[in-house]
């Protein structure tokens, strides 16, 4: 049985997030790194751009040599199994055991795969969340001239619109009534709509898929309405959920994802949780649930490595941001963007060609969410306001309607607390 001081399961931003805080008050003790995958640290963001010819290496964030120069030991290619989290144990696909004495969980999340009629033993379906899946869909690309994307969210567009920009015709059917529902309000998802039909794009809204026809190679989709759509593909991009399935018959506690306290640990004593697996703080209504974003996991496992070497360090919490870079048009979002209820205040400012659009969306003074289409440049001033919980009250309407927001129109408390304050925990605004 091989050891480590600290193993992490996972390799991507938290890994490298917690590598870092482990670092910096612990410089010699032992890392290893177990991951399924054959790259180092890689944007998922960028996967698209891997469909549309981008070498593999170009999407490393961290590659295999930031491993080496941390001291870090890596297995990569190699799937965890096992974790017996009373004796301090992991196993790995091939049997072999490893002791730990601080364990992070970074293993993120798996794509939300519908039962569909039909889809068993069809070669051209996919799904679209890690490098794995990008390869296969490129490999393919050859073999497809039309596609259907079951899902309008953040993955959905933006493969649709890859493939799109590819030549293939490319079809959208979304269960919800609008694209992007969790990202974007109703008119500025009406705008992203508007400009991806613009690019040729075809959408289904209030509908899914019920069947896919043909036998080893697809001829169409049936859909609940009754429509029949032919295409030779089909790309399953619902979402993602928290991976728990290594946590199954452990003490670790997973409800919708891994439960874990200010200081990025689980119920179980040395074992931490970082990235798409965990349910932390979103700032904007104070609740814990699952924020699968780049950022927020680099922090989550910045914070955690901090304090599995000892430290004492709370999480501060995160917020969802979204940023729809492939578009024409810049689209950028933060915070609640659809109120849950009549309790919030919002106020918004569009052109009549659609080419700026700014919506804020306040609770008693306070932002707590916004979206920007055009002009993106002050979304970073923005979300500072909604993390410093700063009584806009007085700016409201001079932040809606100033294309480009800078700090010298904020107020001077915010700029004070922006400018004097100490981070601890290394991560900004």
């Amino acid at each position: 049985m091989s050891k480590s001081e600290y193993v992490i399961v996972g390799s991507n931003v938290a890994a490298v997030g917690a590598i870092d805080g482990i670092r910096k008050h612990d410089k010699k003790s032992s890392i290893l790194t177990i991951s399924f995958e054959s790259l180092g640290s890689y944007s998922k963001a960028m996967l698209a751009e891997y469909i549309e010819g981008a070498n593999a290496q170009w999407l490393e964030f961290r590659g295999k040599d930031y491993f080496k120069k941390m001291g870090v030991d890596c297995l990569f290619g190699r799937k965890v199994t096992g974790l017996d989290s009373d004796k301090s144990i992991l196993t790995t696909d091939n049997g072999e055991e490893i002791s730990y004495k601080k364990l992070l969980l970074g293993v993120g999340g798996v794509p939300f795969k519908p039962v569909i009629k039909g889809a068993e033993g069809k070669e051209l379906v996919f799904t679209f969340t890690d490098l794995l899946d990008a390869e296969k869909i490129r490999e393919a690309l050859p073999r497809f001239n039309s596609a259907v994307v079951i899902g309008a969210g953040f993955t959905g567009t933006e493969i649709a619109y890859t493939l799109n920009k590819l030549n293939k015709k490319v079809t959208v059917v979304e269960l919800g009534d609008r694209v992007l529902v969790k990202a974007l309000d109703p008119r500025s998802s009406e705008i992203a709509q508007s400009l991806m039909h613009g690019e040729g794009i075809e959408f289904y809204l209030n509908d899914t898929v019920e069947e896919i026809s043909g036998n080893k190679e697809i001829t169409g989709v049936s859909l609940k309405s009754g429509k029949v759509i032919p295409c030779q593909a089909v790309i399953t991009a619902i979402g993602v959920i928290p991976n728990g399935e290594l946590i199954k018959n452990t003490p670790v506690k997973f409800d919708r994802g891994l439960d874990v306290d200010d200081y990025m640990c689980t119920n179980v004593p040395n074992v931490y949780g970082a990235g798409d697996v965990v349910k932390a703080l979103d700032i904007t209504d104070g609740l814990k649930r699952s924020l699968p974003l780049w950022p927020l996991a680099f922090q989550q496992g910045l914070v955690a490595g901090k304090n599995m070497a000892g430290g004492r360090y709370p999480y501060a919490g995160g917020l969802p941001i979204n940023s729809l870079k492939f578009l024409k048009v810049p689209i950028l979002s933060a915070g609640i963007t659809t109120p849950p209820d009549a309790s919030y205040e919002v106020i918004y400012v569009s052109d009549p060609k659609g080419t700026f659009y700014r919506s804020l969306v306040l609770k008693e003074g306070r932002l707590k969410g916004f979206v920007t289409i055009g002009e993106i440049d002050g979304a970073g001033v923005l979300t500072g306001l909604i993390r410093n919980k700063i009584d806009i009250s007085g700016i409201k309407t001079k932040l809606l309607n100033k294309k480009k927001v800078g700090l010298m129109q904020m107020p001077r408390e915010w700029r004070n607390r922006i400018f004097t304050r100490r981070d601890e925990t290394d991560y900004h605004d």
